[in-house]
Parts: C-alpha cells; sequence; structure tokens
C-alpha cells in the first residue's frame, strides 16, 4: 500500500495470471470507467483514482471487485 496524502488513491494489482495494472485498466475502460496508468512513475502495476463522488467511488469499487473476482 502506498500512503496518500491528496485526493487520490494508488491502487496497487498482484499482476500475474492477468490481474495486473494493465489488465485492470482495459476492464475499467471498456465500463466507462478512466483511471490513469502511472508507468512512468515507477509503479507499473498500479492505477490512480481520483476521489469522486459516492455513486463514482461505489462503482469503482464494484468494477474491480467483478475484475479480481472474474
Amino acid at each position: 500500500m502506498t500512503p496518500s496524502v491528496a485526493n487520490f488513491l494508488l491502487i496497487h494489482f498482484p499482476g500475474g495470471s492477468g490481474k495486473g495494472a494493465a489488465a485492470a485498466d482495459a476492464f475499467l475502460t471498456e465500463r466507462a470507467i478512466l483511471l490513469r496508468r502511472v508507468d512512468n512513475y515507477g509503479f507499473p502495476n498500479a492505477l490512480r483514482m481520483t476521489v469522486g463522488t459516492h455513486d463514482q467511488n461505489r462503482a469503482v469499487v464494484a468494477a474491480l471487485g467483478e475484475f479480481l473476482k472474474g
């Protein structure tokens, strides 16, 4: 986990078995949920999520749960 002191979270993915950040990004993008890749910052297996509204945050959490489960 990476501590956050701003309005975003850095979400780390386990990688392997198609569960890395690139796969998560593609999965979320298909659902019109856009997070930011942070490969250039030295985090190839993480996505940056800006904190949104309650409904937006719940949509991201639900989609990530579906991604990791599937």
